[in-house]
């Protein structure tokens, strides 16, 4: 049997949430599938890169070089599985190329776009509910990354829940771990100019991770503390929807100088960030997983978080403080309570390293590839 998967996204040089994805599920089958029957395509749009191109005698890349920065999967990916047919397509990623197999595979990772509308570009609404309406129709299975996401995909697209899938994400314990190492720790935080106590929020700084809110916290935080409290905000993520306002809600803060926006940053630096900072705050709207609490938790970085949709469900109901997306004094409060409550952080760094041990890649892996096999 031929599987072809759709490599382009796993192949961007700088990733995020979907793109990690890809990626992690992809070198994990590697390992699943060295002795199988079957031939495996990796469809990429330019040389695969960064592990992706070691590939096992029963992989091959197909590169399908397209010179426009749009449509490849709809285009030029449909021509390739119409010229040269796959037996079973895999699809990381939601969009759907014109021609498809009849035995296809898809990742849809949440519907936030559904039930949060108004924090997302229009037309980035009328893109995924095309998308959404192309699957429920065309599409005979369905991955997604939490028991709330696949009753949000049912319920919402009338697509029966037997078509669906559960395959949770998981976390790269090689990398995301507790740290030892004082002096890789002090080097990180120094060459990124950054001073300890601080509290951390990783994902793209836009409406939908409701960075307004935290800002606002941070404020209120500052404010209950006094002066001379010592404690930073940094962000980390590249500016998405909305940043315009958050831009204006730091410049407004009384406590500015304490913010700290570092972009996007290599993940190589993100377990010492995690190691050192105070705690991972992760004030989502709303989340189909949601891989940064996961990737604190694994580090040993307690972890605050909205109690909003899959959250709970990923993080578990002892590993984290929550709080209501839109209370703003109950993020304070929660903020308040880690750095005074005495041994609470330990407890929680505790109970995290023991949640984060359940979530790895390669179940996720193990989980996807008999979706892929088995028709």
């Amino acid at each position: 049997m031929i599987i072809g998967i759709e490599a382009s996204r796993a192949n961007k040089t700088i990733k995020t949430g979907v793109e990690w994805y890809a990626w992690q599920v992809i070198q994990e089958l590697k390992k699943l599938t060295t002795e199988d029957k079957n031939s495996w395509l990796l469809y990429t749009n330019k040389v695969l890169e960064g592990g992706l191109e070691m590939l096992p005698p029963n992989w091959h890349e197909v590169r399908a070089e397209w010179p426009l920065k749009y449509g490849w999967t709809q285009f030029r990916l449909s021509w390739e599985l119409w010229r040269r047919p796959a037996d079973v397509l895999f699809l990381p990623g939601s969009t759907l190329p014109r021609h498809l197999p009849a035995k296809t595979v898809v990742t849809v990772h949440d519907v936030g776009f559904h039930r949060y509308p108004q924090l997302y570009k229009k037309r980035q609404v009328r893109v995924h509910e095309f998308a959404m309406k192309e699957i429920a129709k065309r599409v005979p299975r369905i991955l997604t990354v939490s028991e709330f996401s696949r009753q949000e995909i049912s319920q919402t697209y009338g697509i029966s829940a037997d078509r669906i899938s559960v395959t949770p994400n998981g976390v790269n314990h090689h990398m995301y771990r507790p740290l030892a190492d004082s002096t890789l720790l002090e080097n990180t935080l120094r060459r990124l100019r950054l001073a300890k106590p601080f509290f951390i929020c990783i994902g793209r700084l836009e409406a939908k991770k409701n960075i307004l809110t935290l800002i606002r916290a941070f404020d209120g935080f500052k404010s209950r503390h006094g002066v001379g409290d010592p404690h930073k905000l940094v962000l980390v993520g590249a500016p998405g929807y909305g940043y315009e306002d958050i831009q204006r809600a730091i410049k407004a803060s009384p406590y500015r100088a304490d913010i700290f926006e570092l972009g996007y940053v290599a993940e190589l630096d993100l377990p010492a960030l995690l190691n050192s900072a105070e705690a991972l705050i992760h004030p989502s709207w709303y989340e189909g997983f949601g891989i940064p609490p996961l990737m604190a938790l694994a580090c040993g970085c307690p972890v605050i978080s909205s109690d909003a949709a899959s959250l709970p469900e990923a993080i578990g109901p002892d590993a984290a403080l929550y709080f209501p997306p839109s209370e703003v004094e109950a993020l304070v409060s929660a903020m308040s309570r880690l750095v005074a409550e005495r041994g609470l952080a330990e407890r929680l760094k505790v109970a995290g390293v023991t949640r984060a041990a359940k979530f790895t890649w390669e179940n996720t892996a193990k989980q996807t590839l008999p979706v892929l096999v088995n028709w």
